[in-house]
């Protein structure tokens, strides 16, 4: 199952540039805990996102996320205490919620007019709610998605900006993770394993990205996470 995830995670986010975790997590919650699988993620995550920078890093402009990487190690911090504290059910409704908010920045891009001005601290608290996201369930896509959204960025100067900022948090996350000993030998097994399939599925995605109609792709993938957000948001008001 973390093959699989991330084998798919890999081509979602070589393809659009961001999203992989969104589809790998929720597949690899089939056989594992929800914890497990965002640790497993967090460690995946450092690889892909330095892939995914090395292939985007040339249309990245650091006057953009400096300010997102001041708050990134904060937010990291935070959401370790989160991951520590939360239950399952409350980690599952979290990731539920992240989805939706996913899922809803991508289908109102089109629609929504609003730009967020230049601000350091609306910089600074993006950079904290992303890394607290990503340390607590492994899923920073979503507000930095709808960050760059009201940004109005370029599709270009978005993938270069998100895949770039997304190693601090990334690189942060496991730092915190592993100072407070949530790591053991299996899930670095587990681990190992999504990262070759990682590589693999982002490699075919970024081929892929300048093949096919990328606006198919992404409602085909909004569809498989619609439903999966569904499926966790059951699974959560079982547990509670």
């Amino acid at each position: 199952m973390v093959a699989i995830g991330w084998f798919l995670g890999g081509i979602a986010g070589g393809v659009t540039g961001i999203g992989g975790a969104m589809i790998a997590i929720p597949i690899m919650m089939i056989s594992l805990s929800t914890e497990n699988s965002i640790l497993i993620s967090c460690l995946i995550c450092i690889f892909a996102s330095t892939q995914l920078a090395l292939n985007y890093r040339h249309a990245c402009r650091w006057s953009d996320i400096k300010y997102l990487i001041l708050g990134a190690a904060p937010g990291c911090f935070l959401g370790v205490l989160l991951l520590r504290s939360a239950s399952m059910a409350v980690l599952q409704l979290v990731l539920c919620i992240v989805l939706f908010a996913f899922v809803f920045m991508q289908s109102c891009r089109t629609i929504c007019r609003y730009r967020l001005p230049d601000s350091v601290f609306t910089g600074i608290a993006t950079g904290v709610i992303c890394g607290a996201v990503n340390a607590s369930v492994a899923m920073v896509g979503a507000p930095l998605g709808i960050y760059a959204l009201l940004k109005h960025w370029s599709p270009d100067r978005s993938r270069g900006n998100i895949n770039v900022f997304l190693m601090f948090p990334n690189y942060g996350s496991v730092f915190f993770q592993a100072l407070s000993g949530f790591y053991t030998v299996p899930i670095l097994k587990l681990a190992a394993a999504g990262v070759i399939s990682c590589y693999v599925g982002t490699k075919i995605g970024v081929y892929l990205g300048h093949k096919i109609d990328q606006e198919m792709f992404r409602k085909l993938i909004l569809l498989i996470l619609i439903l999966i957000a569904v499926i966790l948001l059951i699974r959560a008001c079982r547990s509670f």
